[in-house]
């Protein structure tokens, strides 16, 4: 048994229609099409592999414990890019989405799932990995459009890798951070 997961924010449907507007018309005009293997997703975490049913059992019980968060609002404001590789819409970063990542990698870290976690950078991707022949004209063709939408995050999901597709797996609503059990100290 090996499944591959990845941990991410998934904005509304009326949004990820929007963003799948933008997408499919890359996709048509530029002749890329790898990114619409994959939901409209901000990822939190990047996908690890598991192999085991404890491994995950772990891995869940993880995020369940950094599931404790006060809801907020995210903004997705115009487009950026990573040069050559990756065009995105990008995540406006606020403490909150930054505070959420860092409470997962927090969680997960002791469990050892990736050798050396990459600083986050907030992003939507719309275009990767088959972009380098046409990066440059994408990014003029966006260069002055703009694009904003808010939507408020009350969550996040894992997705899990199947039939060569992201299929939403588990979705865990944040859970007041106040009712959080806390550690016992001898010497509190």
């Amino acid at each position: 048994m090996e499944n591959l997961f990845l941990v991410c924010l998934v904005p509304p449907v009326s949004i990820a229609e929007d963003i799948d507007e933008i997408r499919n018309y890359i996709s048509e005009q530029f002749n890329v099409h790898e990114s619409l293997k994959r939901p409209a997703h901000i990822t939190l975490y990047p996908p690890v592999k598991l192999s085991s049913l404890a491994a995950e059992n772990r891995f869940f019980n993880a995020l369940e414990e950094a599931s404790f968060n006060t809801p907020f609002t995210q903004i997705l404001k115009n487009f950026g890019s990573f040069p050559e590789h990756t065009f995105f819409i990008d995540v406006e970063r606020n403490e909150d989405i930054m505070n959420l990542e860092k409470q997962l990698s927090k969680a997960l870290q002791p469990l050892k799932l990736i050798d050396k976690k990459e600083k986050f950078n907030p992003h939507l991707t719309l275009a990767f990995r088959d972009i380098k022949p046409v990066f440059k004209q994408i990014t003029a063709a966006f260069k002055d459009r703009k694009f904003k939408r808010e939507f408020p995050v009350s969550s996040f999901s894992v997705y899990k890798h199947q039939n060569k597709r992201w299929q939403p797996f588990k979705e865990f609503t944040f859970k007041n951070p106040g009712t959080k059990a806390k550690a016992l100290n001898l010497f509190g």
